[in-house]
């Protein structure tokens, strides 16, 4: 992935190609492939990972997080908390039972056509559970109970943004299907965080009251508050639900265009209460220790990493965009994988192969081959 992290929210990478209208890929036929047609890609981006051979299991268990093949960040952001990384390791050894992590991600494709023209999960998401597997698969090679990582599907953000939440449900539906079909569920267990705010007495009004407080906070200048805003702006923006306009459109609002001008102020508007909403969907979860709640004594993994939660890299380089905000793209010579959007993929003068996967019910390529 990108280098570059932010302790709030994945950075957003501009778009490369969007003041080109023209298209300079071809497009080859697309061809349909079973699932074991992805493994050798599989083992190149999610390779078998291995804890240190000696010292003690807490030990062992820190110094894996601070590997640069697993940390995402700084390692010394871990390695400066190890008391209290090796204290909540310890809370599980002792106890004989799967260590338990949490991560957040997986909200649904972006509803955003020159990102993606997909609606389900494919080979981008694949491989980020394939990378989450390999952590488990490590702790249980070297601590028999093993380990139980807690994805918590972000979801609910489709109210961020302007989806319906039949497209947010459908692309878990699908995710949990992706995670069984490509054997990825043994040692990840997804979460629905819209069915969790539905479930949980009281979580959507005290999601209200956060926002209003961050509301008053952000306008009376606090600048932890404004900061947080600040960062996820950028990402909220380029998340709006634009299906129903056409690439031009969004195009010239993206650029700041005068004739994009009245999407762009809709989009402007929109985001300003989105990142409002994501901010205080987050505060409300600790308020009540939501995540503790699916996942006791949970040790926190994430891709926005900071001091107090243990980043980890979702796709190893070159990839520096997240699977679900553009389209999965395979370099034969490289033998890499990157994460495009598809409007520059059309736009990079490519010899392109779209590959379907076999009763994938979404219908569009699941990994495009240059």
């Amino acid at each position: 992935m990108s280098e570059k992290t932010s302790a709030y929210v994945f950075p957003f990478k501009p778009f490369a190609s969007l003041s080109e209208t023209k298209e300079t890929s071809t497009f080859l036929p697309g061809r349909t492939v079973e699932a074991d047609y992805f493994a050798p890609m599989i083992e190149a981006v999610a390779p078998k990972l291995q804890l240190p051979a000696t010292g003690s299991l807490p030990e062992r268990l820190l110094q894996f997080f601070a590997d640069p093949a697993v940390c995402f960040g700084d390692p010394d952001w871990i390695l400066q908390l190890g008391t209290h990384w090796k204290e909540q390791f310890a809370y599980f050894i002792e106890r004989n039972e799967p260590i338990g992590f949490t991560i957040l991600g997986f909200p649904f494709k972006a509803p955003v056509p020159l990102k993606t023209n997909r609606k389900l999960p494919d080979f981008g998401e694949v491989s980020m559970l394939a990378r989450l597997h390999q952590i488990g698969a490590a702790i249980a090679e070297a601590y028999e109970p093993g380990a139980m990582i807690h994805v918590f599907a972000e979801g609910s953000f489709h109210e961020m943004n302007g989806m319906p939440r039949a497209d947010a449900d459908a692309y878990f539906v699908a995710l949990e299907e992706t995670a069984a079909r490509f054997g990825y569920d043994r040692y990840v267990k997804l979460h629905d965080t819209s069915r969790i705010a539905d479930e949980v007495d009281g979580f959507h009004a005290l999601w209200d009251e956060v926002t209003k407080d961050i509301k008053a906070r952000r306008d009376s200048g606090d600048a932890t508050t404004v900061d947080a805003l600040t960062a996820a702006y950028p990402v909220t923006f380029h998340l709006n639900d634009v299906t129903a306009e056409s690439p031009e459109a969004i195009r010239l609002a993206y650029l700041n265009d005068p004739a994009g001008a009245a999407l762009r102020q809709k989009l402007d508007a929109r985001s300003a209460e989105g990142v409002v909403r994501y901010r205080a969907f987050l505060e409300a979860r600790d308020r009540i220790q939501l995540l503790e709640r699916y996942a006791p004594k949970a040790v926190a993994l994430t891709v926005s990493p900071r001091p107090g939660r243990i980043g980890v890299r979702p796709l190893p380089l070159p990839a520096d965009v997240l699977p679900y905000h553009g389209v999965p793209v395979w370099n034969r010579k490289e033998g890499t994988l990157s994460i495009i959007y598809i409007w520059d993929l059309r736009r990079q003068g490519l010899e392109v192969s779209p590959i379907h996967l076999n009763e994938d019910s979404d219908g569009t390529p699941y990994l495009y081959e240059v």
